[in-house]
């Protein structure tokens, strides 16, 4: 009975989220609009309402509600309940020095060690500590991503 509980509640995280990016896009009628499904459907997608519990958008749905928002907001709770994080890939240029960009990369990386043993100075790693520490990792998957768009503008430039 313990994982009902826990289920119920990532499902009414996806329902939330869902219904954010239905506001995201303007509303029911704009995201009924934006995609293959009706007013009532896209309602029911969100709602909270015990009902609806096993009504979720189809995948389709969703992808054409975030295209229009330009925000992965379902997509990133889906990953937050696989146990992931979801960061979507930059649009860059091909950089001028890729060694600056390795560069920023590994600063992010030292400064998410920094806090990390900055947080054991007291001889514990409280929450906050962790809190901390996890804004740096932010960053650090942030930069990383960066760089992979960055090296995805290099591939196919070797013949």
């Amino acid at each position: 009975m313990g994982a009902i509980v826990p289920n119920a509640v990532r499902e009414r995280k996806l329902k939330i989220a869902f219904g954010e990016l239905v506001g995201m896009v303007g509303g029911i009628e704009a995201a009924a609009s934006a995609c293959r499904v009706g007013k009532s459907t896209i309602a029911r997608y969100a709602s909270l309402s015990p009902a609806d519990a096993e009504c979720f958008a189809p995948v389709d749905v969703v992808r054409a509600l975030e295209a229009v928002t330009g925000q992965s907001v379902v997509t990133a709770e889906l990953a937050n309940m696989a146990d992931g994080v979801f960061t979507k890939l930059p649009s860059v240029t091909r950089p001028a020095d890729l060694f600056a960009a390795l560069s920023d990369l590994s600063r992010e990386a030292s400064e998410l060690t920094a806090a990390i043993c900055a947080g054991f100075n007291d001889g514990k790693f409280c929450d906050l500590d962790a809190a901390k520490a996890r804004s740096e990792c932010d960053d650090v998957i942030e930069r990383a991503a960066q760089m992979r768009a960055l090296l995805d503008t290099i591939i196919g430039d070797c013949a």
